[in-house]
């Protein structure tokens, strides 16, 4: 995964007031810390955060330009939380953390299903089971995501973690034999909710116009 810069400087001041001000000021509140940079309050540029996480999520590498007092120091560093406002879901605070590019790291992978399956045509109900992986590897070597191609899911037939295809350097960490996707029967999936002759539905996404 490719670095994102991201130009920062040391926050002089802490506390609900400052932070209501930066935020005002179109700014965000945020802190870096880890073995090098130890343990720094930042202000962040809000727009640009809010652009990486939008295009690369909260597994982006970021090259974090801290600027003090005139000064510059570099970190190397991913997103380790975020905080949101609860009605607006705009950003009121990061927490990044420093890494090195030479240490293996810890992450967790949203599992993207590509491809409609055989089973869909045959009749058979998509479910998608397990959605998101725990991943290790050097944080040059992180993707943004693992794909797996479901076309060929026939009705009864399902995929496991160990289906994964990673990359170069990606070690896996989740149980091989967790299921990933699966094709049921509707009669299945009547079984496991306790319908009595009801139609099945799969589950679907929202569209845009519901999510308004």
């Amino acid at each position: 995964m490719q670095a994102q810069t991201l130009v920062a400087s040391v926050r002089p001041e802490a506390g609900k007031q400052a932070a209501r001000r930066l935020r005002r000021q179109g700014q965000l509140p945020g802190v870096i810390y880890g073995k090098k940079a130890g343990s720094i309050p930042l202000t962040l540029p809000l727009k640009e955060l809010e652009r990486i996480l939008a295009r690369d999520g909260e597994n982006a590498l970021l090259k974090v330009v801290v600027t003090d007092q005139g000064a510059d120091r570099e970190f190397m560093a991913v997103i380790r939380g975020t905080q949101r406002h609860p009605i607006k879901g705009v950003l009121t605070h990061a927490d990044l953390y420093q890494v090195s590019m030479e240490e293996k790291l810890r992450a967790t992978l949203p599992v993207i299903l590509e491809g409609e399956p055989q089973g869909i045509k045959e009749g058979g109900i998509l479910q998608h089971g397990l959605r998101e992986v725990e991943v290790e590897s050097l944080p040059g070597d992180l993707p943004e995501s693992l794909a797996v191609d479901i076309r060929g899911l026939s009705v009864g037939g399902h995929l496991t973690v160990a289906d994964l295809k990673t990359p170069p350097g990606v070690k896996v960490l989740t149980a091989p034999e967790a299921v990933v996707a699966t094709v049921v029967t509707s009669r299945a999936v009547e079984t496991e909710t306790g319908g009595a002759g009801e139609p099945a539905v799969a589950e679907t996404p929202p569209t845009v116009e519901e999510n308004k």
